[in-house]
């Protein structure tokens, strides 16, 4: 009596296991969508970060080249 209890009770989570899977499909499809828009954002950050950074270096440079010609004006007034 108790093992057909036990086989009922196990046929029926079995059923309602495989009953869910399209509730299941639709979750991992929502998930998959989500990675594939934060890979896109990542994407992007990664290049805007590589445009700034040229930028900065760009920046760092002219103004080094900016630091150089001041000094070599004041070094010319203290001759």
């Amino acid at each position: 009596m108790l093992l057909k209890k036990i086989a009922i009770a196990a046929f029926a989570v079995a059923l309602t296991g495989c009953a869910n899977t399209d509730a299941l499909e639709e979750n991992i499809a929502n998930l998959t969508n989500k990675v594939d828009a934060l890979s896109t954002q990542v994407d992007s950050l990664q290049s805007q970060q590589a445009a700034l950074s040229q930028q900065a270096a760009e920046a760092k440079a002219a103004a080094e080249e900016a630091n150089e010609r001041i000094n070599n004006v004041v070094a010319s007034y203290k001759k």
